[in-house]
C-alpha cells in the first residue's frame, strides 16, 4: 500500500512542482516524499520514475539540472486561451469561473498557474448571477441523449434590475446549446411558435427539469451549421435566402467568409466587373440586427433580394435620417 501512495505522491510532485523550465533534483524528490510518510531510497525513486515513465509521463532527466515533466496533455498557450474564454464567458457566474480556472490551474505547475490569470479581472466582467448554470448544462445534456423535454422557469429583468419570471412554467424539447455573444442559448422546439425554432437564453433559465415525454420535432430537420450562419442575432425564426451585391475586394471577401463559412457560393456580379454576389439563408423575421450589419458597410452592401427585404432596409434608413434631421 505504501510503494501505491508512494508512487501517486510522486506523480503529484512532477505535475506540480516541475515543468520545462523547472526541474527537482533527487535529494529535493527525497525530502518531499519523506515530508509526505514515504521515505524512500534513490534506487526505488529511480524505479517509480520508470514507472511514471511507463504509464505515460514524458519525465526527463538533465545533467546537472535534474528531472522534469517536459510536456503536458495540454499546453501552457492552451490553457491561456481556455481562461481567457471563462473569463469572458458572460452565462457564468464569478464563483464558476473561479473555480473553473482553478481546475485549469491543476494542470499545470505552481509556477505557470499565475500566467493563467495574466489581466483576467473577473470581477469588471459582466457575468451572470444564475448559480445554476453548470448543473443546468448537465440536465440539457441528459435531455439530449434521452430524447427527452425538459421544463423550466424563464426570466426578465425589471428596472430595478430584479429578476422576474415571464409568464408560467415553459416546455420544451431542446435539440442544441449554441454559444453566441458570450451567451449561451438553448435551440428548442417550443409549443408557442411551432413553426419555427426557439432560442432561449441559458442564464436567464431557473429550475430546469426533466420531462418524461419524448422530444417533438419540427417537420423541417434541423440544420445547425446553416441555423447559426443564417443567425446575426439569436432571435428566432425562419430563415429565407437572401441575395447581396459586393465589392469584388479581398476584404470583402474575407468578411463574407468569416460570416457565412468557406461553403458559401461566390459568383461575379454579370452587370458589373467589380461586384460580385452571394446568396445566404438569414432570418429576416427580426432584421434588425442583419440591417445593422449591412449599415456598417456604409451603402458598400446592397441588398437584391426579396424586394420586400431590400424595401424595409430602405424605410429604416430613411426614418433613422429623419431621427437624426429632427434632432
Amino acid at each position: 500500500m505504501n510503494a501505491k501512495c508512494r508512487l501517486l505522491c510522486l506523480r503529484e510532485m512532477f505535475i506540480k512542482y516541475t515543468d520545462q523550465n523547472n526541474y527537482v533534483s533527487m535529494e529535493r524528490i527525497q525530502n518531499y516524499l519523506t515530508s509526505c510518510g514515504y521515505p524512500a531510497h534513490k534506487v526505488t525513486i529511480k524505479d517509480d520514475i520508470d514507472a511514471l515513465i511507463s504509464s505515460g509521463m514524458e519525465i526527463e532527466y538533465i545533467h546537472n539540472k535534474g528531472y522534469h515533466l517536459r510536456s503536458r496533455p495540454f499546453s501552457l498557450s492552451i490553457l491561456k486561451i481556455l481562461a481567457d474564454a471563462i473569463a469572458s464567458f458572460r452565462f457564468l457566474t464569478v464563483d464558476d469561473s473561479e473555480k473553473l480556472l482553478k481546475l485549469l490551474e491543476s494542470l499545470c505547475s505552481i509556477y505557470e498557474a499565475p500566467m493563467l490569470r495574466r489581466k483576467i479581472m473577473l470581477t469588471n466582467r459582466v457575468k451572470s448571477d444564475n448559480e445554476q448554470i453548470l448543473d443546468n448544462i448537465d440536465v440539457i445534456n441528459s435531455a439530449f441523449r434521452n430524447n427527452q423535454q425538459i421544463s423550466f422557469d424563464y426570466y426578465d429583468y425589471d428596472i430595478n434590475k430584479h429578476l422576474v419570471q415571464r409568464g408560467e412554467k415553459r416546455l420544451c424539447s431542446p435539440f442544441a446549446l449554441v454559444m453566441s455573444g458570450e451567451c449561451y442559448y438553448v435551440v428548442s422546439y417550443y409549443e408557442k411558435y411551432a413553426d419555427t425554432y426557439t432560442n432561449f437564453r441559458l442564464d436567464r433559465m431557473r429550475n430546469i427539469r426533466l420531462v418524461n415525454s419524448a422530444r417533438e420535432y419540427l417537420d423541417e430537420k434541423l440544420n445547425l451549421e446553416q441555423y447559426i450562419k443564417s443567425s446575426f442575432s439569436m432571435f428566432s425564426g425562419k430563415s429565407e435566402y437572401v441575395t447581396l451585391r459586393l465589392p469584388l475586394e479581398n476584404k470583402y471577401c474575407n468578411i463574407v467568409i468569416d460570416r457565412f463559412g468557406k461553403s458559401v457560393l461566390m459568383l461575379r456580379d454579370k452587370k458589373s466587373d467589380n461586384h460580385f454576389i452571394i446568396h445566404v439563408p438569414v432570418r429576416a423575421e427580426y432584421p434588425q440586427p442583419f440591417f445593422s450589419w449591412i449599415f456598417s458597410f456604409r451603402g458598400k452592401v446592397e441588398i437584391i433580394s426579396p424586394i420586400r427585404l431590400k424595401e424595409r432596409y430602405t424605410k429604416v434608413l430613411y426614418e433613422s435620417c429623419v431621427q437624426q434631421y429632427m434632432n
